[in-house]
Parts: structure tokens; sequence; C-alpha cells
């Protein structure tokens, strides 16, 4: 796969990701040490957790694409679903702490319809990015 700037864009929102899921470990750290009901302590430790793997996940694929042989349509779907992925995940995960709405169904209040867009962004986002990296990826392609 030809695409240093796919690389340099997959590691620069993959650093941003990390930071923002490196954040939350200080609200959960308060959450934690404050008594928060288990609920808040694990929202806040899947917000931090997943965060930081996709950070580290964008990371570790973009330090990978040089064994990935993929077209410019190929690199571009790749890129922008690890991209949706990552900031869905922002969004899909970083709202339940806050608000309580968990967004695991298009209902109720419109937060947990954007949690709900938030989440359907990473599983829709993650099916795109490992087929394309799966097929790019494969043995014995030149």
């Amino acid at each position: 796969m030809n695409g240093e700037g796919t690389q340099r864009r997959l590691v620069f929102h993959g650093a941003i990701i990390l930071l923002v899921g490196g954040l939350c470990g200080f609200p959960e750290r308060r959450a934690v040490s404050g008594g928060a009901p288990e609920s808040v302590v694990h929202a806040w430790r899947v917000a931090h957790d997943a965060l930081v793997a996709g950070g580290i996940m964008l990371i570790a694929i973009a330090a990978a694409l040089s064994h990935v042989r993929l077209g410019a349509r190929g690199r571009a779907w790749l890129e922008w679903s690890l991209v949706a992925v990552a900031y869905g995940a922002v969004v899909g995960l970083g709202l339940p702490p806050f608000t309580g709405q968990r967004g695991l169904e298009p209902t109720g209040p419109p937060i947990n319809f954007v949690a709900f867009i938030g989440n359907a962004a990473v599983g829709a986002g993650t099916l795109v990015a490992l087929s394309v990296l799966i097929w790019g990826a494969r043995p014995g392609r030149r």
C-alpha cells in the first residue's frame, strides 16, 4: 500500500483518540475514589480502556500499512472507516458516563440517539475496515 499520507493521518487520528482515552482516566479515577455507583465507574472504565485501545489500533495499523496492498479507493475506504470507528467510539462511549444514556438502541432522548449513531459508526466502520484490511493483507497478494 503506497500511502505515506494515509499512514500519517492514521497516526495523527490515533494519537488524538489515545489522548482522549487517556484523559478519560481522570474522571474514571475520580469515580472510583469518590465512591460513584458501579454503573458510572464501569462507563468511565469502558471509555478509557476502549479509546486507548482504539488509538493504539490506528497507530498499529498505520505501522503495518507497508504490508498491505490496496489501490487508492481501498486505501480511502480503510482510512476513513477507521477514522469513523475512532470518533464514533468517542461519541458512543464518551457520552454514557456523562448522560447515563448508553446508545444501544435508537430510542429515548436525543442524546441517546447521538450515542447510538456513534456506536453504529463503530460497528459498521469496524466491519468495513477489517474486511478491507484483510483483503489487502492476504497472503500471495503483490
